[in-house]
């Protein structure tokens, strides 16, 4: 994948050591520029291409606004980053306005410990820079991202042996049992409130616990998350959890719509609902449309025969979460060895992954 190119403007050689080591250990952007001052950081920008500068705000030069506003009016396309020291909040404030130019921000750590807090900033940046992606393969207005918790196992994972490509998406499917729910709200949070393509999504839990589960990641994500009603309709730009005890899946509705139908019917695989029963309705209903399979964490093959039957029928990619990044590799393994990935990711990239996809540049 094409990772973001960074450029550092901070006057201190320990510091752009270990910013470049953040940057470049969250698998999505790499360093291709330093810089000791604003009017260094503007004559390397006039000269390459560059997507982000992470800016100190104590840059020797001290002229950040001017720094600011050369960058915005002469590359409009480069997103700034500023990195703002302990104590120095109330400073930043004046820098939190549009008009600054500046996205967001990340806070860098003493001295002392900087080399200790390389995994934080990895994490901050990994958040912001899946932000950048989105906005840079697609015209979705993303807000600035919040700070993410995420895996901390380096990326790149191993690529996978068939390779496809979509020229678009119609519906995202996510499968997970074990380790799911955490697995899920790392996936969700990172879809922007922009993101018009419905999701399904089918969690082995119990019922009562996944209508808990909708409602928790509704507070936290951009897109809006419910449990699944019979007769719900699909709909772009929301994602749909199958409820514990029941199985989930879609038909073609009275007018022209796709709706969900739940059904009490006996257990496939061992649990209720299955994502093997969703996927089997969806190789019906969206024969010939373009669908993307994300396999997460989670015990047995639940899923696997059901990303085959979409293959058969519907323009199907299948991303599976790489063996380090699960708490038990047995799904995604499952489609792995039956030849049906095409992507393999560290959960911390599959979102990233996903909006590439969508775009058509996965």
């Amino acid at each position: 994948m094409e990772k973001l190119k960074v450029l550092i403007l901070d006057n201190s050689v320990f510091y752009k050591k270990i910013l470049a080591q953040a940057v470049e250990s969250t698998g999505l952007g790499i360093v291709t520029n330093t810089a000791s001052s604003g009017a260094l950081a503007i004559e390397r920008l006039n000269r390459g291409s560059t997507d982000v500068v992470l800016l100190d705000m104590f840059t020797p030069e001290a002229k950040l606004l001017e720094t600011l506003d050369q960058i915005r009016r002469r590359h409009p396309h480069i997103f700034v980053i500023m990195l703002v020291s302990p104590g120095s909040d109330s400073q930043a404030e004046k820098f939190r306005s549009p008009e600054a130019g500046v996205m967001n921000f990340i806070k860098k750590p003493p001295a002392a410990t900087a080399e200790k807090n390389i995994s934080g900033m990895k994490q901050r940046l990994q958040g912001l820079f899946t932000q950048i992606i989105a906005r840079k393969f697609t015209s979705w207005n993303v807000n600035a991202a919040p700070s993410l918790q995420r895996n901390t196992t380096p990326p790149p994972a191993a690529p996978a042996a068939k390779k496809r490509r979509l020229s678009g998406v119609d519906l995202v499917l996510i499968a997970s049992s074990t380790g799911g729910p955490a697995a899920l709200e790392t996936v969700c949070k990172d879809l922007p409130a922009g993101f018009n393509k419905p999701v399904l999504v089918v969690q082995h839990m119990p019922a009562e616990l996944t209508g808990r589960m909708a409602q928790s990641l509704d507070k936290k994500c951009s897109l809006p998350v419910l449990e699944a009603q019979d007769g719900d309709a699909v709909r772009p730009g929301q994602i749909m959890i199958a409820p514990g005890g029941f199985h989930m899946t879609v038909e073609t509705g009275k007018g022209t719509g796709i709706i969900i139908k739940v059904e009490s019917t006996p257990p496939v695989n061992g649990v209720k609902p299955a994502a093997d029963v969703l996927f089997r309705s969806v190789a019906r209903v969206y024969r010939n449309k373009r669908v993307l399979a994300v396999i997460l964490t989670g015990m047995g093959s639940d899923g696997m025969l059901g990303v085959e039957e979409i293959k058969k029928s519907c323009e199907c990619f299948c991303l599976a979460q790489s063996e380090r990044t699960c708490v038990v590799y047995g799904m995604p393994k499952s489609v792995v060895d039956a030849g049906l990935s095409d992507a393999v990711e560290d959960l911390s990239t599959i979102p990233f992954r996903i909006l590439q996809i969508i775009s058509g540049r996965g």
